[in-house]
This record gives C-alpha cells, structure tokens and sequence, in this order.
C-alpha cells in the first residue's frame, strides 16, 4: 500500500510493507526554506512572513516571532498586550480544532464521506460547527486584524486595540454560542474510537518549561527549559520524507491537545481519556474547544474590568540580539529562533513546528496499531491507519517550512 491520505492539511503518504509488517510516513512536499527567506529580512518583517507558513494557524506563528523578536530586543510587554494575544489564541485554538473535528476527522465516525453531509446527517451539529468557526473568525478579526495572517499586532504591543464596546459585542456573542462549543463535546465524547496503545512521551509548554510525561505514567513529569529547546527536541533526516522527524530525549513525542490535557490536568475527569491512545486527540481537541471558549470569555471580562493600556513597548536597553519566542498551538508546542544584528537585520532563524514533532509519534503508532490489528482484514487495517493519521490533525506545510 502506498495510498494518499485524504483528508489532512497538505500531501503525504503511508507506505505498508506487509510482508514486515512496518508502516513508513512518507512526506514528500517540497520544503520552503522559511528560515533561510528570513535571513536578511528585518526584524519587523519577521512576524509578517511566517504567519504564510500556514492558513490554518497564522495566528500562533505571528506570536512565536513577536515574542521571538522581543525576546531578542529585551523587550516586556504589557499586561494588556498579554491578554490581547492570550485571545488571539484562544480563537485559533476554537477555530482551527472546529475545522479539523467537524470537516476532516468525525466524518470518519458519523457515516459520512465529508463534513457538508453533516448538515443533512446531523443538522444541529453542523449549526453548532459553522457557529464555532464563525466565532473564532470574529475573534480573530476583532483582536487580530482578520481571520488569517495578523495585520493589528507589532513589536510591543498592537497597531490597534478594540473599543469596550466591541469587546462587550463580542463576549455577548461568546456567551450565547457556549452552548455550540458544549454540543460539540457532547458529540464527540459519545464517540467509540479504535482501541489502541502505544506508549509515547506527551509533551506541552507550561510557564517557561516543557514538561513531559509518558502515556504510561502521566504523573511522573521530565522538565526542562524552553531555552533549552534545542537540546531535548531532536530533528532527524529520513531519506522517505522532506520533513524532519522531532524526538523529545531520543524517544517518540506527542504534542497538541492531547498531550496538554495530560501535562495541565485541567480537564472534567467525567471524559475518560486514554493517553496512550492517539485516536483520543479527537475528544482532547473538543474538550479544548469548550476550555478556549470559556477562557476567552474570562480574558474579555478581565479587560473590561482593567482596563486597557494602548502603550506599545518599542525599546529597550537589555538586548540580547538573540530570542526564544514559543507558544502552544493548536497542533502542539512551536519554536521559533531569531539572532539580529546591530541593525536588528536577521541574521539566524530556527523553526520548530508542532507537526515535525508529532511525526515520529505518527509512525509509531501506525506500527503499533498495524501489530495489534493484524487478525483484520487489509481493507479494514488500511481504513484505521488513515484515521489514526487525521486524529493527530497534521498539517503538511508546517512540517515542511
């Protein structure tokens, strides 16, 4: 078998050799070489460019340079600023997880081939889905600009903040359409998912940290630093794929929402969770929709009752030259590096995007499951591996910048 993969963000392929009964995740886009466009370039353009790395998240790829770039220039943002881009990615953690469940992963769990046909399958679902998304746009362009590729932030701060009363507009709208982010956990968590267990190290950032923990014993946590990124996040070369294959200490990794509700905990125990089971990302990913959606509604609250201070930081007398600038995103932990020199022309940039880490954890658990599956029929293995593969939500072109 060497089928294309519907259904996903981007090109690749799995390869089965059933005689070795081995599963190989071949992607083959071409790469774009962000890192090397941004040589060169300002550090103003910097969270310009890599939002185009990807339609889906922009929004995360903005924040990861902003706080890359001020990291660099010894800049502190203000508490409005952080509540600001807090939103932000509340909205593209509802907008992009939304797509991925209702468009691309449950129609594979409802008995439909795409997630149009939910309007006629289950009609309240799919008001609920265009709902969700409708929401997360209107967050997006309010705080953001537009609902892809950020125009309002800037180093410092924001270009513009919105007025009070489109804030209590929006957390209006935010209230009524809670009970569309409830419905789509409803849904999801009556969901019979494929068995399977393979054990992995989950990892998500956490205050400054990366904390991970295995599937097999989420209480016993392995720390280390962001800064450090570069020293327990592995990138390997393989010479089946054009995107590199990101280890956590030499071993499997998992990022993205399943991985955070086994770091944070924060979750309503009642959702019983298999971390060990990589279908159940899809139910970690709709429970993460009802968190961002609620947490959205706090941060709004919070400015209203602050206040918001319009001061945009531009300098500072603390440069390094070199920063760090990481966030979690909706598919998972992402990096971003920039060294500039005097002139604050970029001169180094690294990326490390949540997909690339998500890979080798993608083969693993498609060999794991090609092994507990095997008294199935071919027909049947192939159609599980292909689900497996979308409940990890990847997207090609991140893996490939």
């Amino acid at each position: 078998m060497n089928e294309f993969i519907a259904k996903i963000e981007g090109h690749g392929n799995l390869t089965i050799d059933w005689e070795k009964n081995q599963v190989k995740l071949n992607i083959h886009e071409g790469e774009r070489l962000f890192e090397g466009l941004l040589v060169g370039r300002t550090a103003e353009e910097m969270y310009w460019i890599t939002p185009r790395i990807c339609g889906i998240c922009p929004i995360a790829h903005n924040l990861a340079s902003l706080a890359a770039v001020e990291d660099a220039l010894g800049i502190k943002v203000n508490s409005t600023t952080i509540l600001l881009r807090d939103l932000m990615q509340c909205g593209q953690m509802i907008q992009s997880h939304a797509l991925h469940l209702f468009f691309l992963s449950l129609p594979d769990y409802l008995g439909i081939d795409r997630g149009t046909e939910l309007a006629q399958k289950n009609p309240e679902a799919f008001k609920s889905a265009l709902a969700l998304k409708g929401i997360s746009d209107e967050i997006a362009e309010i705080i953001a600009g537009r609902s892809v590729h950020p125009t309002r932030t800037t180093i410092g701060g924001f270009h513009k903040i919105p007025f009070k009363s489109v804030l209590e507009k929006l957390l209006n709208k935010l209230k009524k359409t809670e009970k569309d982010a409830k419905n789509a956990l409803e849904l999801v968590s009556k969901i019979d998912f494929p068995e399977l267990k393979v054990e992995l190290q989950l990892a998500a950032q956490d205050n400054g940290l990366i904390i991970a923990v295995s599937s097999n014993n989420i209480k016993g946590r392995k720390e280390s630093s962001i800064r450090n990124y570069k020293e327990v996040i592995e990138e390997e070369v393989r010479d089946y794929s054009t995107a590199k294959f990101g280890k956590y200490r030499g071993e499997e990794m998992l990022v993205g929402s399943l991985a955070r509700l086994a770091v944070y905990g924060d979750y309503d125990k009642k959702y019983e969770i298999d971390f060990g089971n990589p279908f159940h990302n899809n139910l970690a990913q709709a429970i993460e929709i009802l968190t961002y959606h609620q947490k959205a509604q706090k941060i709004i609250e919070q400015l209203l009752d602050t206040g918001m201070d319009k001061k945009v930081i531009k300098s500072s007398k603390n440069s390094s030259f070199k920063g760090i600038g990481a966030t979690e995103a909706p598919r998972g932990g992402l990096y971003h590096e920039v060294h500039l020199d005097k002139d604050n022309i970029i001169t180094h940039a690294n990326i490390i995007t949540p997909t690339v880490q998500n890979l080798t954890s993608i083969e693993k658990s498609a060999n794991a499951l090609l092994k507990q599956t095997k008294n199935r029929s071919k027909k049947e293995i192939e159609r599980l591996l292909v689900m497996l593969v979308r409940a990890y939500d990847p997207c090609i072109t991140c893996s490939v910048h």
